[in-house]
């Protein structure tokens, strides 16, 4: 049974499953405020974070080293959906692995990071075809970013350079808190990536953003920041929600039109 904790007057609530990591949770919530048009503290979205850090590791079960986080993700997923979330955002990549675990128990849309990433490229307008790709090792080779493919983007990464590459090091030195460091090795990653031929570059891991900004210094190539898109994606879909609601005169439910990617 849904039990709403927000006022009705707050409009469609966002839920976000975060944690993962902390850092870029925190940076998520910054660009869905910068994201929001508004004049006031009252235009802003009612959100609803759930921060869980003890989440197991995703790119470490996804090669198979470490433990499953699924009931982790499906817990917090349940209790946002539980509390009256009306969409739900993963500020993580990495999780989207589990996508269709987390939105099997969501009575809600969750909305994937890369079709928002996907969006947000198309929108721009941008001559590109081959982009460089930073994310774990685990992302990388999951296949969470294949779909891509469909929008005729090629992707490349640094795999093959495994652990020690400046991606990995500086996504590890992000998690503990050496953010100075972090820059140094991730922006060197960007360059790696260009001197390979990427025509553009994708934050493909939150944690990433978190640290680089709008883009690496010296990187003279387009960026697109999964973290950025999924903020723009969740507020066009709440906008759209609460403009639904009030010319209907009556308040969305959760799971109307029913669920799925967005």
């Amino acid at each position: 049974m849904t039990t709403d904790v927000m006022p009705a007057s707050a409009g469609p609530m966002l839920g976000v499953l975060g944690g993962m990591g902390p850092a870029a949770t925190a940076d998520f919530l910054a660009k869905l405020a910068a994201r929001t048009p508004a004049n006031r503290d009252q235009d802003h979205i009612a959100t609803l974070v759930y921060s869980d850090p003890s989440t197991p590791d995703r790119s470490d079960a996804m090669i198979g080293s470490g433990p499953d986080p699924e009931p982790a993700l499906r817990r917090g997923i349940r209790f946002l959906s539980e509390a009256g979330a009306r969409v739900i955002a993963v500020p993580c990549n990495s999780a989207h692995y589990w996508f269709e675990a987390m939105q099997d128990e969501a009575s809600v849309p969750v909305v994937h990071i890369v079709d928002a990433v996907a969006e947000q490229i198309r929108r721009s307008g941008a001559d590109v075809t081959r982009l460089g790709l930073m994310s774990t090792d685990g992302t990388a080779r999951s296949g969470v970013y294949s779909r891509l493919a469909d929008h005729g983007l090629e992707l490349l990464d640094l795999t093959d350079l495994g652990p020690a590459s400046p991606v990995m090091s500086g996504i590890r030195a992000v998690k503990a808190g050496d953010l100075d460091g972090a820059r140094v090795v991730l922006t060197e990653g960007a360059r790696v990536l260009a001197e390979r031929g990427a025509q553009g570059i994708i934050y493909g891991c939150t944690d990433i953003s978190a640290v680089l900004g709008p883009a690496p210094a010296g990187i003279a190539m387009p960026v697109w920041d999964s973290a950025d898109a999924l903020a723009e994606a969740s507020v066009a879909y709440i906008r759209d929600r609460h403009e639904r609601a009030a010319l209907s005169g009556r308040k969305t439910g959760p799971g109307e039109n029913g669920h799925g990617a967005v």
